[in-house]
């Protein structure tokens, strides 16, 4: 099993994670790295293979993102999800969040089992939610209540 470390992010390293639209707003990496919060980089032997980072939206509930490079965590994506959980349950706690949320396009198979391998339920599929006015399915991790 490869060996997943969880390491602080360092500026620049969205752009060497492939996604399918590498700026989709033309001003998208600025706008994360200014204002992003829990910046984390996951790398298997020395390579990043992923970048996570959540976007406030109000108090207690953030977006939560995670950028994967699926051809360097094939094989490894249970570890990849549980290092992500780990941080997501660090980030809720220490930040105060009982709501972190997260989109997937409805078509994207492998997007939806990361995202339920993490610890994110289904919630809901938002109606022309997307920039191009296509459907998103929301999930939802909300704190636990003891």
């Amino acid at each position: 099993m490869p060996e997943i470390v969880a390491r602080p992010y360092r500026h620049g390293e969205l752009s060497m994670v492939p996604v399918a639209e590498p700026d989709p707003f033309g001003f998208w990496m600025a706008e994360v790295e200014s204002n992003a919060k829990g910046m984390t980089s996951y790398e298997i032997d020395g390579a990043l293979v992923a970048v996570t980072y959540y976007m406030p939206m109000w108090d207690g509930v953030a977006e939560g993102v995670a950028l994967v490079n699926r051809a360097l965590a094939a094989g490894a994506g249970k570890e990849l999800a549980k290092a992500v959980r780990q941080r997501i349950d660090e980030l809720m706690t220490n930040d105060r969040l009982h709501r972190v949320q997260a989109t997937s396009e409805p078509a994207d198979r492998a997007s939806r089992v990361f995202l339920r391998a993490i610890g994110y339920r289904y919630e809901s599929t938002m109606r022309r939610a997307a920039p191009d006015q296509s459907d998103l399915d929301l999930y939802v991790i909300l704190e636990s209540r003891a």
